[in-house]
């Protein structure tokens, strides 16, 4: 339902290649093989090495998001980052070329610095894998801001804390999955409506009892509905009709617009996925411990504390710009609206001195 799904977590001392090796390696056992898997994460070289590792079939992409800011602290003079983000979403070649010769026109050192990077690595054109549109680590960015003040606690109640919050969403969605009387998820309804109302203008031609072409003004769709695909792309790679299929859908009225959908948007998925019972781990009194478990020793981390008091903010990832809060009432940045020292005007007539932006 287009929804955070927290599938593992792991507790180390730092990103490096011990921790991410050690976690990769636990989630294999976790959830086995799993076909068409794909992780997306930031440029951290352990990530990919250790992926390569345990997950030897799976697909690895970059976080565009992290793209555009290491391209923002690299070349601070050139503002590319919108038309990167329309090159990485763009499902057709053809769409990703145009964006990237409009890049070429601007600079086209960036283009070297994209191609090293790897189209098949950030580019929903050229990735082999199905990413789902998936396309940024801000689900790790989210699960962030929800762990911010737990993560100062010790690790034993870090654990009660994530434990919590899993119990929370996992009741809440599950009722909620459990009420949906659609064939789809309410998410996946809703998408399927848009596209449906912007595909009644297109024209559909027939080739055979599979295929066809369907007219849209532009680039047009070959839509075969026996292998689920589209020229556009954008039916195979989001496993989810596109605008061209379910116009052939709305002319061959016999077809069903939900046997084109991938079996994770239908809403028993979504009951299935909140099955399970989130129990709390207990008192300690209570636990069941083996006596191997028992017989280990367990050893604080090696490492020489740092100076000064834990890091609470995060750190800002490279190209990152610190936003600068903005005034309510006169409308100037750097301060708020309890130490704002413009006047106040006696009409709405009477204009606002505004003071200089520190």
């Amino acid at each position: 339902n287009n929804q955070l799904y927290p599938v593992a977590f792991g507790v180390g001392d730092s990103e490096n290649d011990a921790s991410w090796g050690w976690f990769l390696m636990k989630l294999k056992v976790a959830i086995g093989e799993v076909p068409n898997l794909v992780f997306i994460s930031d440029r951290h070289p352990s990530i990919q090495k250790n992926v390569n590792i345990a997950f030897p079939n799976a697909a690895y992409g970059i976080c565009t998001h992290h793209l555009k800011q290491n391209l923002r602290a690299k070349f601070k003079e050139i503002e590319v980052g919108a038309i990167v983000e329309l090159a990485a979403k763009a499902y057709r070649p053809q769409h990703f070329n145009y964006f990237m010769n409009e890049i070429q026109k601007v600079d086209e050192r960036v283009v070297k610095y994209l191609q090293d990077a790897g189209y098949e690595k950030w580019a929903r054109s050229h990735f082999d894998g199905l990413r789902y549109s998936i396309m940024t680590t801000n689900i790790a960015e989210s699960m962030n801001s929800v762990l911010k003040n737990p993560r100062q606690l010790p690790i034993h109640k870090l654990l009660d804390s994530i434990i919590d919050k899993l119990r929370e969403w996992f009741c809440d969605r599950r009722e909620e999955a459990v009420n949906c009387h659609t064939r789809l998820t309410k998410w996946a309804e809703k998408e399927l409506l848009t596209k449906s109302e912007n595909s009644r203008t297109y024209k559909v031609v027939t080739l055979n009892m599979y295929e066809f072409i369907v007219k849209d003004g532009d680039l047009n769709g070959h839509v075969n509905i026996l292998d689920k695909t589209c020229s556009c792309r954008e039916f195979q790679l989001d496993q989810l009709p596109c605008e061209h299929a379910l116009a052939v859908c709305r002319y061959r009225e016999t077809l069903s617009v939900y046997d084109m959908c991938s079996r994770y948007y239908s809403s028993e998925a979504w009951v299935a996925a909140y099955a399970e019972t989130i129990y709390p781990v207990g008192t300690e009194e209570e636990w069941e411990v083996s006596e191997e478990v028992q017989s280990n020793e367990v050893l604080p981390p090696v490492e020489k504390r740092k100076k000064g008091r834990p890091q609470k903010i995060r750190i800002p990832s490279q190209g990152e710009e610190k936003l600068r809060r903005k005034c309510g009432r006169c409308g100037s940045r750097g301060h708020n609206r309890l130490t704002c020292s413009a006047p106040i005007p006696l009409s709405n007539n009477e204009p606002v001195v505004r003071p200089n932006e520190t």
